[in-house]
């Protein structure tokens, strides 16, 4: 099953890639039609959104019977950039991830390949990278 989901994603990579400068703001588009292409070939697969309610969205995909293969080839645009701070965010995503053995590997399997095959609490350590700044609210 993985060389089938690596094929997908380097495929969908390889049709946009030489279209644009980078992948921030893709993330739908990728996961949509990866998950399509996945689906044509009956491999098990859900689109989530980590959207936690305040205005943010990124889309990934969980593949495999077990869903154990995190797909998200637009992971890339969560490094931190040079003299940025995150706005929405505590901290850049991917900078939370280096910060364990375990999320560097995530984090590199995200930025070399596109997906992650999941073990133990590999997705808890993904998702934790995306904590939302508190933000103040009016009355």
């Amino acid at each position: 099953m993985e060389e089938e989901i690596r094929f997908v994603v380097f495929k969908n990579l390889s049709e946009v890639k030489t279209e644009v400068d980078n992948l921030d703001g893709l993330c739908y588009y990728f996961a949509n039609n990866i998950k399509a292409d996945l689906e044509m070939m009956e491999i098990p697969v859900n689109m989530y959104n980590i959207n936690e309610g305040e205005g943010y969205d990124h889309y990934y995909l969980l593949a495999g019977d077990n869903a154990d293969y995190l797909i998200d080839p637009t992971y890339s645009q969560f490094l931190p950039k040079l003299n940025e701070t995150p706005i929405l965010f505590e901290d850049f995503p991917a900078s939370v991830l280096e910060k364990t053995e375990q999320g560097k590997e995530i984090l590199g399997d995200l930025l070399r390949n596109g997906y992650h095959k999941l073990s133990d609490d590999d997705f808890d350590v993904y998702l934790s990278g995306f904590k939302l700044k508190e933000r103040k609210r009016h009355k």
